[in-house]
């Protein structure tokens, strides 16, 4: 007997609007791809990869969003929130192939978020506070996967985007300020005083956005939590007060991202002597040569030998 989850899926992919929908939305992909050949993007691949892989993993989630909204475990919801952020890092690292930039995106998404989650999983302890995320019986035990695992998910994909941005738009400031940066250095100053300016404004680049969608808040845009609520019933004023909660959450999640994600990733711009490193200069400009898949085929193909070697230097020693 299948598992129920599978079943759902087959019954609904047996429906013809289902087909008809999907047939729509890829006669968009089609135009996207078109307008990258168009632009010469070279992010054709990615398209259509993001396109198949979100659709599935997108509808095995919503196939058993039953069972996770049902969890009342803490250490449960811990995990699938650790989960999220494996994949998150793993999803940077993908699409900003630099050195340790899975390690980095992962450190800096799981610490920002885990603990902007855990301040709201716990705010119930306030007396005569049912919590942000409501708390059906005041302790540990009353949070349900209902409430926890949707925000962090907003929370966690906020960090992930913030986080490639943060690296993107710092990498480039460096490269395009390497003489002043250079001449700074010689005059004494620290690597962080040195970039301090490419810093803000990596920050800045990365919060506007976020701070832009805040201050347009029902006026040019009406959140999904926020309409989803009062279609539930909610009253209009605490769903409004409930979406600002959440998009504070966002901002301080992508801000310390940001900054975790900065000091990490800007470290490796320098050696101990606080001298340009010559040699992560140049794979970062041999990664900006390259795609993504000939970047991990060459990682792939790098870690094989080195297991060969360990291998051979093993039984040359026996």
């Amino acid at each position: 007997m299948a598992p129920q989850f599978l079943i759902d899926i087959w019954d609904s992919l047996r429906q013809v609007n289902i087909w008809i929908r999907i047939g729509l939305a890829f006669i968009l992909l089609v135009v996207l791809i078109g307008l990258s050949f168009w632009q010469k993007t070279k992010l054709e691949s990615k398209f259509i990869w993001s396109f198949l892989r979100g659709t599935i993993q997108v509808v095995l989630f919503g196939s058993i969003l039953g069972l996770i909204f049902g969890i009342r475990k803490l250490w449960i919801l811990y995990f699938i929130l650790f989960l999220m952020c494996l994949f998150a890092g793993f999803t940077n690292a993908r699409s900003y192939p630099y050195q340790r930039m899975f390690l980095i995106g992962f450190l800096a998404i799981t610490s920002s978020s885990l603990v902007i989650m855990t301040l709201v999983m716990f705010s119930y302890v306030i007396p005569g506070f049912d919590g942000i995320i409501p708390n059906e019986t005041g302790t540990i035990t009353g949070l349900t996967g209902e409430y926890v695992i949707p925000i962090g998910s907003m929370v966690i994909s906020f960090a992930m985007r913030v986080s490639g941005i943060a690296v993107e738009r710092v990498k480039s400031d460096i490269i395009k300020s390497k003489g002043n940066i250079e001449a700074a250095l010689a005059l004494g100053d620290s690597p962080y005083r040195a970039i301090q300016n490419i810093l803000r404004e990596s920050y800045r680049a990365g919060l506007t956005p976020t701070i832009n969608r805040v201050a347009s808040l029902g006026i040019v845009t009406i959140p999904g939590l926020m309409a989803g609520m009062i279609i539930g019933g909610i009253p209009p004023v605490e769903a409004a007060i409930y979406q600002v909660v959440i998009f504070l959450m966002l901002l301080s999640a992508s801000f310390i991202t940001s900054i975790i994600t900065n000091i990490m990733f800007t470290r490796q711009f320098f050696t101990k002597k606080q001298q340009f490193d010559i040699n992560f200069l140049n794979k970062i400009a041999k990664s900006d040569n390259q795609t993504t898949r000939t970047l991990l085929k060459e990682r792939w193909k790098k870690w094989r030998e080195k297991i060969k070697r360990k291998k051979n230097s093993v039984e040359t020693t026996e």
